[in-house]
């Protein structure tokens, strides 16, 4: 590997981590790191090992209240940008009442 080619993905791993670590990490071990309004969604970036499902759970439900829905529906999970991290996206919605 060329010298200019190491020291450039020297760079993208070092801006890459920077960006990571700037978002703000939940208790849980979780970040939100994007909002759809127009969709009622919110994605959040994890480490599957690290992670509290109950205070996901309990921060995005307690988001998804904020907005007046009652139901929150979780997308399926996706290999995260970062390695070692994953994604997901989850959904606010109304609960079908009969």
């Amino acid at each position: 590997m060329s010298k200019n080619r190491a020291l450039l993905v020297g760079i993208v791993v070092s801006v890459c981590t920077l960006i990571a670590g700037c978002a703000k990490q939940q208790p849980g071990g979780f970040t939100e790191i994007d909002h759809d309004k127009l969709a009622h969604t919110y994605q959040f970036r994890y480490q599957s090992h690290k992670l509290d499902h109950a205070a996901l759970n309990a921060y995005i439900t307690q988001r998804c209240a904020q907005q007046g829905f009652d139901k929150v529906d979780p997308l399926p999970e996706e290999a995260g940008s970062l390695p070692g991290y994953t994604t997901r996206w989850f959904q606010c919605n109304y609960k079908i009442k009969n």
